[in-house]
């Protein structure tokens, strides 16, 4: 078992100032104190610039920041929530809806150049949002409570790939300066976020607490998300040696994912809005079923005969058994004033010419 350090240290400086009032005399001793805490005042202005290994080593040992331990003189060490600071912090806002988020990203003169995709990545019938940069993906929300919930953010220093099962890959390139060479992390559905599972660090391998939670683990997790909205703090202090061909033969063997093409935030509207194209029922059967969700576990809204047409939109999703689904909007005949009503839904592709 080896101990890692995922706390950043917070030094506290207190500057204080001499000063007189009235006539009172200044004495060169007073002067020189006064001196003296100018030339301190000066030397704390400036925070010293963080280094891209720096950033890197923080995101490697505590991916989210979300405790921050200092250690004082009067207590031992003191675990804060982090979570204080994500009022300061413009991309944690879990109160957003996909559309709001989408929006502030476009109104946001660092990010309105991204691109979005919206994709299942554990093909649990809920997407997630991936956000690319010119190809290579930059941040990913989860969703936990049916609300994004900020969960990766890619450095330039690594390379992030999507493989199936909700697996993320993050390699270090060639502006790394970091030892950490392969990352693993697993999406966790039920908490919309990304932990770590494995992990090589100059030629070392590890296993960190989230690969194969108790079942006691879990539920503490549960209470903690539950609770404060975060994980409790030792899943980010301790992992587990292991071998090198014991890390070789847990991580995936799976080709990576290939995502669906991006999106520009300019047409975000777009994808639950408008329709862009039409497509015809071609069904074994006679007919396809129309469903609550993308896959054969979810409710049938209703059955399609062949021939009928479909307006479909970009928005796509996977199946657990990894089939494509789209959604779309029917329009049909129904016995009410209108003669008619629109159903919206999910049908496979296989289904459609």
């Amino acid at each position: 078992m080896k101990k890692t350090i995922l706390a950043l240290a917070i030094a506290a400086f207190t500057l204080a100032g001499c000063s007189s009032t009235g006539d009172a005399p200044v004495t060169e001793n007073t002067r020189s104190e006064t001196e003296d805490a100018q030339i301190k005042e000066e030397a704390f202005v400036e925070e010293p610039e963080i280094s891209e290994s720096d950033k890197e080593d923080q995101y490697i040992k505590n991916k989210k920041d979300k405790t921050v331990k200092a250690e004082t003189e009067d207590e031992g060490n003191v675990s804060v929530s982090a979570d204080a600071l994500e009022e300061e912090d413009p991309d944690v806002q879990e109160s957003d809806t996909v559309q709001d988020l989408l929006d502030r990203y476009m109104n946001d003169p660092e990010k309105k150049d991204f691109e979005y995709i919206m994709f299942d990545v554990n093909a649990d019938g809920i997407e997630e949002i991936i956000f690319t940069d010119n190809g290579k993906i930059a941040e990913i929300y989860g969703m936990r409570n049916s609300k994004p919930n900020f969960t990766v953010v890619c450095p330039e220093s690594l390379d992030m790939t999507l493989y199936p099962k909700g697996m993320l890959r993050a390699q270090s390139n060639e502006k790394s300066e970091y030892d950490t060479k392969d990352m693993w992390m697993q999406y966790f559905p039920e908490w919309g976020d990304f932990l770590s599972v494995f992990e090589e660090l100059d030629k070392e391998y590890y296993t960190f607490c989230a690969y194969n939670l108790s079942d006691e683990e879990i539920r503490e997790i549960n209470g903690s998300v539950a609770d404060i909205n975060d994980f409790p703090v030792w899943l980010y202090e301790w992992s587990d040696m292991i071998s090198k061909k014991d890390f070789e033969r847990l991580v995936p063997k799976d080709s990576p994912v290939k995502l669906p093409e991006a999106d520009s935030l300019s047409n975000r509207e777009a994808l639950e809005v408008i329709p862009e194209y039409l497509r015809f029922v071609n069904a074994s059967d006679g007919y396809a079923n129309l469903r609550t969700g993308p896959g054969t576990e979810y409710d049938v809204i209703c059955r399609v005969p062949n021939g009928h047409d479909l307006e479909v939109y970009r928005k796509k999703g996977t199946s657990k058994s990894g089939k494509n689904w789209l959604k779309v909007t029917y329009f049909t005949e129904a016995d009410n004033e209108d003669g008619y009503m629109w159903l919206d839904g999910w049908i496979a592709e296989s289904q459609l010419d």
